[in-house]
């Protein structure tokens, strides 16, 4: 392969797996996976639409019904505000990737200057129309801001997704003021659980989502490149319903286990902490 690596710069890979007409392929300098060919940006626009929040079937590309899932949602966000609050100083706060807004409802409700930027159309209007948050629908670039405007980034289970990270990062890193942050979650395919479950993690099915399959070393890395020091790496807690909860679990086990829990149980919230899902502050050097 001639793609030159994000992380280190080489220009050899090899195949570590294949799903359809797309390759997972494994830098031979710095271990990094990443999808190849990468998806065309009219097939990128086309997955982004309504439907992939809204999908119903587990292993397909996006959310279940992501909407349906508000309360647990708002929960988790408001773990990761109070997350925020203890390891991150000033208050003007831009959520890159926002969705339907509910980080940027939690963030300014308890105070902060929060806005948001979402590329789905869909998604950007539910956080206006419905929700009333400030998102707009686009790119970080779009917004053309002047350097150093904000205190905070965020990006939650965003970064896999960018056709290309590290100029995303290091724009991020021009609109952050003199030691400003940007946090960011995203899955550890280097983790325990991601290497002990081999092929069978949930990871390497987010075929053509995932462009890119991080680890601590490779993000580590993506980071310095663009311009920050990583100060805090921990594994964050998902809060979920028990009903998606079941549901994930049956696709690793292959066992449906959500046919046999009742209605009233699969509604009720659980958190849980599944030790792959890497939370990265990272301060602007």
């Amino acid at each position: 392969m001639s793609r030159v690596c994000i992380v280190c710069a080489s220009t050899s890979s090899s195949r570590f797996k294949a799903r359809g007409r797309f390759e997972v392929r494994r830098c031979d300098g710095c271990g990094l996976r990443f999808l190849s060919p990468q998806p065309t940006a009219a097939e990128l626009d086309e997955l982004y639409g309504e439907s992939y929040f809204q999908r119903a079937e587990p292993g397909a590309p996006g959310y279940d019904e992501y909407l349906k899932e508000i309360g647990q949602l708002r929960a988790m966000f408001d773990h990761r505000v109070s997350l925020l609050e203890s390891l991150v100083g000033g208050r003007r706060l831009l959520d890159v990737g926002a969705a339907a807004g509910l980080f940027v409802e939690r963030a300014r409700q308890r105070g902060w200057d929060a806005s948001g930027v979402e590329p789905s159309q869909w998604a950007s209007a539910q956080a206006r129309e419905r929700f009333g948050q400030p998102v707009a629908t686009g790119i970080l670039r779009d917004l053309q801001l002047p350097d150093g405007q904000l205190d905070v980034v965020t990006m939650w289970e965003v970064i896999e997704h960018l056709p290309e990270p590290l100029e995303e990062l290091r724009e991020i890193r021009r609109v952050l003021s003199a030691g400003g942050h940007l946090t960011l979650s995203t899955p550890d395919a280097g983790a325990l659980v991601s290497r002990s479950l081999g092929s069978r993690w949930p990871g390497w099915g987010k075929v053509p989502e995932h462009l890119w399959f991080f680890d601590k070393k490779s993000l580590r890395a993506l980071l310095s490149r663009a311009g920050f020091e990583v100060v805090t790496v921990k594994y964050v807690p998902l809060i979920v319903s028990v009903g998606y909860f079941l549901d994930r679990v049956s696709e690793v086990t292959k066992f449906p286990l959500g046919r046999f829990a009742p209605s009233a149980l699969k509604s009720r919230s659980i958190r849980v902490n599944p030790l792959f899902d890497l939370f990265i502050v990272a301060r602007a050097v």
